[in-house]
């Protein structure tokens, strides 16, 4: 689930890199429950606005409106308009048109107000960005100031994973540079890290 023009000029296709419909990546390469559960545990309890940055095939904008509070509401912004026609079956074959609203934008130029959401999640958006400080940027100027970032990213070890698109190790963050990243943008972040991917919960300091 990628956005930016960044990410297009780093991976052409990359709405194939592991997040294809079918293939050994379709589901986060078997560690899907693991990551949705990660996710779960720290969504808010109360009705939130909420950005989904990156569409992708739509799997996170799905999850994010089923699983948040009634009376939440989800936007999903991605600068491909496949993309986003394929969030948008997505949504409507799950029956959540009314929780969801999907448009084109990207990382790094997010089309929103300053503080315009209670939280801003990104789920494999980090690897593909050529500089992820203007996306973090971004994220962090439409977040409230009492709101929360939550991402989730692969790790350097990720790069041995069979994914559509290659990948180099330095293409991945570990979990202290993307602490860094954070504190430099004014957000103190709690990171849990596992073997192939790490979860990223931040608020501002």
């Amino acid at each position: 689930m990628v956005v930016g023009s960044a990410v297009t000029r780093k991976a052409k296709h990359f709405q194939r890199d592991g997040q294809a419909t079918d293939g050994p990546g379709h589901d986060f390469f078997g560690h899907g429950d693991e990551i949705r559960a990660a996710l779960s545990a720290r969504l808010p309890k109360q009705p939130v606005r909420a950005l989904d940055v990156g569409t992708g095939f739509g799997r996170n904008t799905v999850f994010l409106a089923r699983q948040l509070a009634p009376g939440s509401h989800v936007w999903s912004v991605d600068p491909s308009e496949e993309s986003l026609k394929r969030g948008a079956t997505a949504v409507q074959d799950a029956g959540l048109t009314g929780a969801v609203t999907l448009g084109p934008g990207s990382a790094e130029r997010l089309p929103f107000r300053d503080e315009e959401f209670d939280l801003t999640v990104g789920v494999m958006l980090f690897h593909h960005l050529v500089e992820v400080p203007p996306a973090l940027r971004e994220m962090g100027r439409v977040t409230k100031p009492d709101g929360k970032l939550l991402i989730v990213d692969w790790g350097p070890t990720a790069h041995l994973l069979p994914f559509a698109i290659e990948h180099r190790v330095e293409d991945f963050y570990t979990p202290r540079a993307v602490e860094k990243m954070f504190l430099e943008t004014g957000f103190g972040a709690t990171i849990e890290q596992h073997p192939m991917w790490y979860v990223v919960e931040a608020v501002r300091v």
